[in-house]
C-alpha cells in the first residue's frame, strides 16, 4: 500500500510540474507590419519637395533639386522606459529615393510591443564599403557607388543654382567616406511626436511618416553655401560637415494605424 501511495505521490508531482510549466508558457509575440515612409520637404514639413521648383536656402540662394537620395541601415525601435528594443541589423541597407514613391518606403516586420523612439544610421556600413560593389539596394547600377574610389555614396543631393559658377549651373553633393577622421556615417535618434509611446499590437499595420528636410543640408551645424561650395564629390572634412548638417534633417511627423 505504501508503494502504491508513493507511486501516486510521484505521479502527482509530475502533473504539478507539467501544469506549472504550462502556466509559464506564453505564445511568442507575433510580427507587426511596420512601414517607414520618408517625406522629402523643404524648410517646412508641409512644404513637400518638388523637383524643378525654385527654393531659397538659409543664405537666400535660389536652388532647384534634381536628385535626393540616401542610404539608411541599422534601424531600431526603442522603449526607453522599459529598455525593450528591436533592431533590423546592420546588414540590411535601404536606399531612400525621393524621386520614387515606392523608393521612399521601407517595409519590415517588428515584434509587437510599445515603443517611443526610433533610430537609424545614415550611410553604408564600413564592412559593406570594403566588400566592393554588391546587389539589391547596394547595386552600383543605382548610381550610389564610386567607381573611381571603392566605396558608396552615403547621400546624394543634386540640382541647379545660378550662383554655383559651374557649367549648367549645377551643384553636386555626393557625400561618402567611412574612414577616420572623416567618417560620414551618422547616427540619428528621433523621439515620437509629443514624446508619446506607441503600442504595436499583434494585428494590423502601422506606417510612420518621417520628414527629410533638404533645407538642412545647407545650414544647422555648418554653413554650406552654394556660391562657395557647389561641389562635394570626395571624402574629406567638407563632406563630413555636410553629413553633420543633414543628420539633423529628420523628424517624425505622424503615425497611421491600419487594421
Amino acid at each position: 500500500m505504501n508503494a502504491i501511495r508513493s507511486c501516486f505521490t510521484g505521479l502527482a508531482l509530475v502533473i504539478v510540474s507539467l501544469t506549472s510549466c504550462q502556466k509559464e508558457y506564453s505564445e511568442p509575440a507575433k510580427d507587426h507590419s511596420f512601414t517607414l515612409r520618408f517625406r522629402p520637404v523643404v524648410q517646412d514639413t508641409d512644404n513637400i519637395l518638388e523637383f524643378g521648383k525654385t527654393y531659397t536656402n538659409f543664405f537666400n540662394e535660389p536652388f532647384e533639386v534634381r536628385t535626393f537620395r540616401f542610404y539608411i541601415h541599422d534601424i531600431r525601435l526603442f522603449n526607453t522606459q522599459t529598455g525593450d528594443y528591436f533592431e533590423s541589423g546592420r546588414e540590411q541597407h535601404f536606399l531612400v529615393d525621393a524621386a520614387d514613391t515606392m523608393g521612399s518606403r521601407i517595409n519590415m516586420k517588428v515584434p509587437s510591443g510599445t515603443y517611443n523612439r526610433i533610430s537609424f544610421r545614415i550611410g553604408v556600413d564600413s564592412v559593406r564599403n570594403f566588400s566592393g560593389a554588391q546587389t539589391g539596394a547596394l547595386d552600383p547600377a543605382l548610381g550610389m557607388f564610386w567607381t573611381w574610389n571603392s566605396g558608396y555614396i552615403m547621400a546624394k543631393l543634386e540640382g541647379t543654382s545660378p550662383l554655383t559658377g559651374q557649367p549648367g549651373d549645377v551643384f553636386e553633393y555626393h557625400i561618402g567616406g567611412f574612414k577616420a577622421p572623416d567618417n560620414v556615417i551618422q547616427q540619428v535618434t528621433l523621439p515620437f511626436p509629443s514624446q508619446q509611446s506607441v503600442t504595436l499590437g499583434k494585428d494590423g499595420d502601422t506606417e510612420v511618416v518621417i520628414a527629410a528636410d533638404v533645407y538642412r543640408w545647407f545650414n544647422g551645424v555648418h554653413d554650406i553655401r552654394l556660391d562657395t561650395n557647389p561641389v562635394v564629390m570626395s571624402p574629406g572634412p567638407l563632406a563630413k560637415k555636410v553629413a553633420e548638417n543633414y543628420a539633423n534633417m529628420f523628424s517624425v511627423l505622424i503615425f497611421y494605424f491600419y487594421l
